[in-house]
């Protein structure tokens, strides 16, 4: 396989992934504000530092923080290389140039994407659509992945697909942690645990991990729980430990990947040792910044192993 066309179905993958992953926090704060009491201290602005925008944020909308410039700025501004809108125009583009080898039918999917997401998003900044372009555009997301599942040969351009899928989702996930998650592990026992409880169980439906989170007969509704549970178990797909294990198995098909597999390796290492009962705000987010760094070392050694 040629490195520019692995390299494209890599990305194809990753800007996937970070378009739903968008949507469903966008989702999942939405319900959030509806279940905590009016003079709650929750802001639609805490989405803006997960994604590490704050700076180019500050410099396009000043000190407007309300609802629909966040909205806008998440979903459909085209100066914002993150927002849905243009993860879905990249993620078509890195397919379009893929076409001989993706499946037909994915190539469709993008395109529905695509038309889909630059039709609808503008009028989605506001609540009445909001609901109904997200839902839709996560389901569209979803659809790509089975037909990619489907029908895509298991071969090296499968395994490309994999890895960019779970880097990203691994990245979204300790983002979501170290944003939300850090602003509610007590350092003085002050927050109001009935609070806690509505605000964790809004990270776990962020990951849409509620419910397999409930299935694991985890009854308690814990920031030391809900930690494990994202950080380090095996069976939850978004779960990180999850992501870092499908990357290791994609690694050990394709060729020249040892000294990632070793870097790899390292960084689950350390991952699976933690004790997130120790973890406190600051110690949590020092562990997610060292986390991050380490996925994106993975994603470097990647690129200049297969792509460069």
């Amino acid at each position: 396989m040629l490195s520019r066309v692995a390299e494209n179905i890599y990305w194809t993958a990753r800007y996937l992934e970070r378009a739903e992953d968008t949507a469903r926090l966008i989702n999942s704060t939405s319900n959030l504000l509806l279940d905590l009491p009016r003079n709650a201290d929750v802001e639609w602005y805490e989405l803006i530092p997960v994604f590490g925008a704050e700076n180019q944020y500050k410099e396009l909308y000043q000190d407007n923080q309300d609802e629909r410039s966040v909205m806008r700025y998440l979903i459909a501004d085209k100066r914002n290389p993150g927002s849905i809108v243009n993860c879905i125009v990249a993620a078509r583009e890195n397919a379009r140039v893929s076409r001989d080898i993706i499946p037909y039918e994915m190539w469709e999917q993008a395109n529905e994407l695509y038309h889909f997401a630059n039709e609808y998003a503008q009028g989605a900044v506001g609540r009445r659509k909001r609901n109904d372009f997200t839902s839709e555009l996560i389901q569209g997301c979803q659809t790509m992945v089975g037909i990619t599942m489907g029908t895509l040969p298991h071969d090296e351009a499968y395994q490309f697909l994999r890895i960019g899928r779970n880097l990203e989702r691994a990245d979204m996930s300790s983002r979501i942690l170290d944003v939300a998650a850090a602003q509610l592990l007590p350092d003085e026992g002050e927050i109001n645990p009935a609070f806690a409880t509505v605000r964790w169980i809004g990270v776990l439906k962020s990951l849409n991990a509620f419910q397999a989170y409930r299935q694991q007969g985890l009854v308690g509704i814990s920031g030391s729980a809900v930690l494990r549970y994202l950080l380090q178990n095996r069976e939850f797909p978004r779960s990180i430990k999850h992501c870092l294990e499908e990357v290791k198995a994609c690694l050990a098909v394709l060729h020249n990947s040892e000294k990632i597999q070793q870097k790899l390796k390292l960084l689950t290492k350390e991952l699976e040792t933690v004790d997130v009962n120790e973890l406190r705000r600051a110690e949590l987010h020092q562990y997610i910044d060292e986390l991050q760094e380490g996925i994106s070392n993975l994603h470097a050694s990647i690129a200049n192993t297969y792509f460069l």
